[in-house]
C-alpha cells in the first residue's frame, strides 16, 4: 500500500514539475513586442493590439482571401468607420476563434465580417481534426508556436513585460498591384450538387457564433472572390446554413453586372486572391451594404483617428501607382514582396 502511495506522490510531483517547466517556457518564449523583430507570428494580423483600446468597430476574420480582398482604408475613406482585418494565411476555424479572443482583450467590435472559405479547409475530415488540434496547441502553448525564438532571444527578453504597440498602416490588408488573370474553368455554374460544411469546422464555427452572440457582436458572412477554391455546391450549402441560422451571407462569386469580379484584371495570382483593384470593388460593395444595414459613427473628425486619414492618403497614392513606400515584412505586412513600390 505504501509503495502505491509513494508511486502516486512521485507521479503527482513529476506532473507538477513538468507543468511548471512548461508554464515558465511559455512565458519565456512568448514575444514581448508585437512586431516582426520581437518574433510575433503574423504581426500584421495582430496590429489591433497597437490601436487605441476599443477603437475598432468592425473586425474581419478569415484566411489569405480575406486579407487580400477587404480594405479597411476604403471603408474609412467613405464612411469614417475604423475596421481591422485579423486574417492569416491557411487559417483554421480554431485559429480564427482564438484570434478573435485576442482581439476582444483590447477591442470591442460591433460587427464581425467572417469569410467562410476556411470552413472547407483541408481535404479530409481527419486532416481537419489534425489542423484544429494543432491550432489549439499552438495558440494555448506558446512555446510550441515560438520555439524557434531561442535563436534570437536574450535572458532579458525572456521575462520582461509585454509591450504590444506595433501598428499596421494597412490595418491588416495585404496590398498588391500585380495583375495575373484567371484562365481556368468556371466553378460557379449552377448545379444541384451541395458540398455541406464539414462537421469538424461547423462545430467550432458555431462555438464562435455563440461567443459573438454572448458579446453582442453581430455577424455578417461573406465569401470573398476566389476562382480556384470556391464552388457553386459550397455556395448552395452556405446559403442554406445562413438561412438556418438567420444570418446574412454575401457571396462575391455570384454577383453580376458592375459588382461582378473581372477575372482578367482583379486578381493578382491567377484567380486565388484579389489585388487592390479587386479589393476596392469588394469593399465598395460591402461598405454600401453595411451603411444601409448597420449604424456606425463617422469618426473622421475625431482627432484620435488622425493617423487613419494619413494612412488612407498613402493607400490611395499606392493604388494610383504613385511613388509611395509601405514597408513590407516576411508575414505580409503592407505589400507583396514582388510588387514594385519605391520610396520617395
Amino acid at each position: 500500500m505504501k509503495k502505491h502511495v509513494m508511486n502516486l506522490i512521485k507521479s503527482i510531483v513529476f506532473v507538477g514539475i513538468t507543468v511548471g517547466v512548461l508554464v515558465v517556457l511559455c512565458v519565456m518564449f512568448t514575444p514581448k513586442t508585437s512586431d516582426l523583430e520581437g518574433g510575433m507570428t503574423n504581426p500584421n494580423a495582430r496590429g489591433f493590439y497597437g490601436e487605441p483600446k476599443n477603437s475598432i468597430d468592425i473586425l474581419v476574420l478569415g484566411d489569405s482571401n480575406a486579407y487580400c480582398a477587404y480594405s479597411p482604408m476604403v471603408i474609412w475613406d467613405k464612411y469614417g468607420v475604423p475596421s481591422y482585418v485579423a486574417a492569416e494565411g491557411n487559417q483554421t476555424i480554431v485559429g480564427a476563434e482564438k484570434l478573435m479572443n485576442e482581439v476582444l482583450k483590447c477591442q470591442n467590435p460591433k460587427l464581425l465580417i467572417f469569410d467562410v472559405n476556411m470552413l472547407w479547409s483541408g481535404n479530409r475530415n481527419i486532416q481537419r481534426v489534425e489542423d484544429c488540434v494543432n491550432s489549439m496547441i499552438q495558440c494555448d502553448v506558446p512555446v510550441v508556436n515560438y520555439h524557434d525564438r531561442w535563436k534570437n532571444m536574450s535572458l532579458k527578453d525572456c521575462f520582461k513585460k509585454k509591450n504590444y504597440t506595433f501598428r499596421s498602416t494597412t490595418r491588416g490588408q495585404r496590398l498588391s498591384r500585380c495583375v495575373k488573370p484567371y484562365v481556368g474553368d468556371d466553378k460557379m455554374e449552377e448545379t444541384e450538387d451541395k458540398d455541406g460544411i464539414p462537421f469538424v469546422t461547423r462545430f467550432f464555427f458555431e462555438k464562435l457564433l455563440r461567443e459573438c452572440n454572448d458579446k453582442g457582436i453581430e455577424v455578417l458572412l461573406i465569401e470573398t472572390p476566389t476562382a480556384t477554391s470556391w464552388t457553386y455546391a459550397r455556395h448552395t450549402a452556405m446559403e442554406e446554413y445562413a438561412e438556418e441560422k438567420g444570418l446574412t451571407f454575401i457571396d462575391f462569386n455570384t454577383l453580376t453586372g458592375k459588382n461582378a469580379i473581372d477575372w482578367n484584371a482583379d486578381t493578382k495570382d491567377g484567380g486565388m486572391h484579389m489585388n487592390v483593384y479587386g479589393a476596392k470593388k469588394v469593399t465598395d460593395y460591402l461598405g454600401k451594404y453595411i451603411s444601409k444595414n448597420y449604424s456606425f459613427e463617422n469618426k473622421k473628425a475625431d482627432s484620435a483617428y488622425s493617423d487613419w486619414s494619413k494612412d488612407c492618403s498613402d493607400y490611395k497614392k499606392y493604388v494610383k501607382k504613385k511613388k509611395i513606400y509601405i514597408e513590407p515584412d516576411e508575414s505580409g505586412n503592407g505589400v507583396d514582396k514582388g510588387d514594385a513600390v519605391i520610396e520617395n
